[in-house]
């Protein structure tokens, strides 16, 4: 048996001489040197799986698993940010995008151009988005479906959702389009107003959570101030290990728990 620091290093070893994918691999060298791929580096995985052999090494196996869990809460609520924060950024993009094409469909341009001209005045998800529903209108598809199909890969679905169905009333009962999309635009940036001010309430809730969360460092750090050493007892391989796995665990399903629960006033 080689334990787990032996498994750790054999991963970080078959890492290492791994082939990679070949959409990683260098494009043709016909292609100009801005758009070509380079291969990611392997450093990152190779050094991380190392720290884990050697932590695994050199600490009990519950401290090590107590280290885990608290990295993977923290990992797992900084994606959770990231990706409100991409959604509030593709809100805004797609609110400037609709007034774009509304502008453009009042001065009498073709959906299709419509759709271009707000493509190319966006950026990032929403101008691929714009794009690809320009050129199903081209091909004579329903942009109504295309609608849809774009809010499969978005960050706020309800968004194209409700803009699809706006185009459908419009396609179906011969109204302006022009006028179902301004109101479309309206309906998007009351819901990001409406947002913007239940996170902005939520902010005290999410503060006393981590203050709580933060409770039981504060009071292994006082003990260390007084000398009574609960660091020494926490991270050693008896009773002391097992209460710090547990007390990480609780501390964790406390961090998520609360994020749950903010969560739910924004869905």
């Amino acid at each position: 048996m080689i334990g787990p620091p032996g498994a750790a290093l054999s991963l970080a070893a078959a890492l290492l001489v791994l082939p990679w994918s070949s959409r990683h691999r260098l494009v043709g060298a016909g292609l100009s040197a801005h758009r070509r791929r380079v291969m990611p580096s392997r450093a990152p995985v190779v050094a991380a799986c190392a720290a884990g052999a050697l932590v695994a090494a050199a600490v009990p196996v519950t401290v090590a698993l107590a280290g885990a869990m608290l990295a993977g809460t923290l990992l797992m609520r900084r994606r959770r940010h990231a990706a409100r924060r991409r959604a509030e950024q593709e809100s805004r993009t797609l609110e400037t995008a609709l007034d774009v094409l509304v502008g453009e469909l009042r001065a009498g341009a073709h959906p299709v151009a419509a759709f271009h001209v707000a493509a190319e005045e966006s950026s990032g998800t929403v101008a691929g988005s714009l794009r690809a529903v320009a050129a199903r209108a081209v091909l004579g598809a329903d942009v109504a479906a295309g609608l849809r199909s774009a809010a499969a890969a978005a960050a706020r679905p309800a968004c194209w959702e409700r803009l699809s169905v706006y185009w459908q009333l419009a396609q179906t009962h011969g109204l302006t389009m022009a006028t179902l999309v301004r109101a479309a635009q309206r309906d998007i940036v009351e819901r990001s107003r409406f947002d913007a001010t239940v996170t902005a309430g939520m902010a005290g809730a999410r503060a006393t959570a981590a203050v709580l969360a933060g409770l039981p460092l504060a009071g292994v750090a006082l003990g260390e101030l007084l000398g009574a050493h609960p660091v020494r007892f926490l991270v050693s391989s008896g009773a002391g290990g097992w209460l710090l796995l547990v007390g990480t665990s609780l501390v964790c399903c406390g961090l998520l728990w609360s994020d749950r629960i903010t969560g739910q006033a924004l869905s």
